[in-house]
């Protein structure tokens, strides 16, 4: 089974690093996220021999078309990507987390008398470390530090004990429930604890080899073999990893690297402590200096951000640093700082960050101006077409339904040939009834035009593509039409087996060479606004389709929904109901049947945050 030529070279470019490999097909979408000691065996091991490989993994190859990486420290911290970035991608070769509890965390509660303990929860008050890729280092630290200091352990108020517990008749817990006030000893355990995690182990495992080295001279070799798993799983435990912190909110960090004539800043998404997206924005600039470089592209990149971090962790300082921040913190409503970390993990979260900027410019350079090329390409290609002076702008446009009801519209946007995910936007549809696309993409085209005279989401595309032919693109023109609007609309057409065949514009149907990149790049934008589309449609679904719908409304409650339902049948029949109909359910009253009747009509689109 031979391998793509353009894959092999890229192979010999791959650093003998610990990282996370992504996995891509057609189109882009990740297809597998890995992670590896030594990057370039790893990702070798794939694409050679690969006639010997199992099944699964030789589809995995046969239907990657590129791959990239992102460098890590160590080879923990690549574990710990790895699991966001399949939590975040969902990609189709995982075998896929269930949920976000998969790693320990050690917590430590906020109480008059703190307890320690072992968590998968990190919600709620209190002091969280980790997390840890170790249960087993996990329940030994802890017993471990329950010996050295003896914090209580029960979740009983304490003045409603009447006599402490076996743990204090053991020396095991200072009992701040028998009647006297160990306030002072106490605080010095939890400081002692707090300094363990913040990475000064020596003065616990220095204790716990004591106490090893005392038991074996007295003979107890049982107790020293216990005191010596002790030392060492506290020795492996703290050093917590920082690719997940929950003591941090959400923060962006960008790290700047410059080779030869070209810019790269690496972007990385942390949300709720949790890195979750990496994207590398690369820029010939007109000037040398990197903060001014760098403040620019803040400038530009969070300008039309939908949502902002509290935090942005930079590489270089911009000039104009409070100027910056202020702009940003009246966009978001609330404080947003921008800082260069001057140590600790935040340090090294940015020096990971130019770590991959530099790694990007380096091996990716060939593959950088290639892309560059094909985006010219296309741009000339379209702005032939259409007859414009430049397509910069890309609007793409979707209508979906499921079982001929709760259609749902959804816009995707490229920029210079790259997803803007900040200016994604999904539509219910209210005006129109039934599996009925045309008439659907006409209420959305209308409602999301009518922004730009408005001005409260005025960036006006250049080529608006809608998914469909002849009636789409109608039913786009004729919203264009009403609102005296004059931007060029082309339709995507797919064949009998639901691929990109041709293109519709301006009455001729164009066939595409699949082995042409004006092909892939309509593939791409054909399954991204197809994929928005369904992902808004399972989040409606949740419980149940229609209850997930009524939950929304106000004074509609468990019982009204059942009730609701049983009487009306179906959605569709319930949401053309009038307020007189409503009323005839038993457990109706006029106020929550004309919240229903109103909510069915509403006219307000849905917006989404950043991915």
């Amino acid at each position: 089974m031979e391998v793509k030529e353009s894959i092999l070279e890229q192979l010999k470019e791959v650093p003998q690093s610990p990282g996370v490999y992504l996995m891509r097909g057609i189109g882009g979408r990740i297809l597998y996220v890995g992670k590896a000691k030594r990057l370039k065996n790893r990702l070798s091991s794939y694409f050679h021999s690969v006639d010997t490989h199992p099944v699964k993994t030789k589809m995995l190859v046969v239907n990657t078309q590129d791959f990239e990486y992102i460098l890590t420290h160590s080879e923990t911290e690549a574990l710990l990507l790895e699991a966001n970035l399949i939590k975040r991608h969902m990609p189709k070769f995982n075998i896929l987390l269930k949920d976000d509890k998969s790693y320990p965390f050690i917590k430590l509660t906020k109480e008059a008398y703190p307890r320690i303990l072992k968590t998968r929860d990190t919600k709620g008050p209190g002091l969280y470390f980790g997390p840890f890729t170790s249960d087993y280092d996990v329940n030994l630290t802890l017993e471990a530090l329950r010996l050295l200091y003896p914090l209580r352990r029960c979740e009983v108020t304490l003045t409603t004990v009447k006599r402490p517990c076996l743990y204090y008749s053991m020396g095991l817990c200072l009992g701040p429930c028998a009647g006297n006030d160990p306030k002072e000893e106490y605080e010095k355990h939890v400081e002692k604890i707090r300094k363990f995690f913040s990475g000064d182990k020596r003065e616990v495992v220095e204790e716990l080899e004591r106490r090893r080295d005392e038991a074996a001279a007295n003979l107890q070799f049982e107790k020293a073999m216990e005191f010596r798993d002790f030392a060492l799983a506290a020795e492996r435990l703290s050093l917590y990893q920082k690719i997940t912190h929950v003591s941090t909110g959400n923060e962006d960090i960008l790290g700047l690297s410059k080779v030869e004539e070209k810019i790269c800043v690496t972007l990385f998404v942390r949300r709720d402590g949790k890195i979750i997206d990496r994207e590398n924005h690369v820029f010939t600039p007109l000037e040398d200096d990197a903060a001014a470089n760098l403040e620019s592209f803040i400038l530009q990149y969070y300008a039309e951000a939908h949502t902002l971090p509290a935090e942005i962790l930079v590489s270089h300082e911009p000039a104009s640093v409070k100027g910056l921040e202020e702009i940003l913190s009246e966009k978001a409503g609330r404080k947003v700082r921008i800082r260069v970390p001057r140590r600790g993990e935040k340090k090294q979260m940015v020096e990971m960050a130019i770590l991959n900027a530099t790694e990007y410019l380096e091996k990716f350079r060939k593959t950088i101006l290639s892309e560059e090329e094909k985006q010219r390409e296309i741009e000339l290609i379209l702005s032939s077409i259409i007859s414009r002076d430049k397509v910069e702008r890309l609007e793409i446009y979707d209508i979906s339904n499921m079982s001929g009801f709760l259609s749902v519209g959804s816009m995707v946007v490229y920029e210079r040939g790259r997803k803007k995910t900040s200016d994604y936007r999904k539509f219910r549809i209210k005006h129109v009834k039934g599996p009925d696309d045309v008439h659907s993409m006409e209420e959305v085209l209308t409602r999301r035009l009518a922004r730009l005279q408005e001005s409260s989401f005025g960036k006006r595309p250049d080529l608006i593509l809608v998914d469909g032919g002849v009636g789409q693109v109608g039913a786009a023109k004729t919203a264009l039409e009403k609102l005296g609007e004059d931007i060029p609309v082309m339709g995507l057409v797919k064949d009998a087996y639901h691929r990109t065949s041709h293109f519709y514009f301006e009455g001729r149907e164009i066939p595409l060479d699949r082995d042409t990149a004006i092909y892939r790049f309509f593939y791409g934008i054909q399954e991204e606004v197809h994929r928005f589309a369904l992902a808004y449609h399972q989040k409606l679904r949740g419980k149940s389709l229609a209850f997930t719908l009524l939950d929304e409304v106000p004074l509609i409650g468990e019982k009204r929904k059942v009730a609701l339902m049983k009487h009306f049948g179906t959605l569709e029949k319930l949401s053309q109901a009038s307020v007189e109909e409503l009323l005839e359910v038993a457990e109706m009253d006029r106020p929550s049947a004309q919240n229903l009747y109103m909510h069915f009509r509403e006219e307000e689109d849905e917006t989404v945050d950043r991915i």
